[in-house]
């Protein structure tokens, strides 16, 4: 009843984002993925932060971070491709040989500071999962110069790599 049910719901939000196979898949995968879980009632003993106290996770709960991101990320493909042989071959892509080579990139000093910028805010992120929101006790003991020169700098990235040209709304078409 309980597998039926979750299927059901996630099914259902999957046809709610839109009436296309790439969003019932979405959601089915999402079902499929919470099944482990569910199956061995452990959907209730994740609630609570990450590395609590710690400042770096267990070996456990890092590869369950990856896992997570690798599997969300991997449902998105289906939530956002035109349909689901797009879908398919886009995964295709990724797990063919050329995933074992080194890409030849131009702009690779914009990968860089991506890259940094990345692991900056993943850091940011990482030492403030324990507050609301990430930066909301990052710098409160510093110095009131110190803490706005930094939320300056946050804004300053946001402008300067920041995708600002108007894009359309994920949800605009509902």
């Amino acid at each position: 009843m309980k597998i039926r049910n979750t299927f059901i719901i996630f099914i259902v939000s999957g046809f709610w984002h839109g009436a296309n196979w790439t969003f019932i898949v979405w959601g089915a995968l999402n079902a499929l993925f919470f099944l482990p879980l569910l199956l061995s009632n452990k959907n209730r003993q994740n609630i609570e932060v990450v590395a609590k106290g710690r400042y770096l996770p267990s070996l456990k709960e890092a590869f369950m971070m990856l896992a997570t991101f690798g599997l969300t990320v991997l449902a998105w493909i289906f939530f956002r491709a035109e349909n689901l042989r797009h879908a398919l071959s886009y995964i295709r892509k990724i797990f063919s040989p050329s995933l074992f080579h080194l890409p030849y990139y131009r702009g690779i000093s914009e990968a860089g500071t991506t890259i940094i910028l990345i692991l900056l805010f993943v850091l940011i992120e990482w030492m403030g999962r324990e507050g609301q929101y990430a930066i909301a006790d990052l710098g409160l003991k510093w110095k009131k110069p110190v803490r706005y020169a930094m939320y300056y700098f946050i804004v300053f990235l946001i402008i300067v790599f920041g995708n600002l040209s108007q894009n359309q709304f994920i949800y605009f078409q509902f």
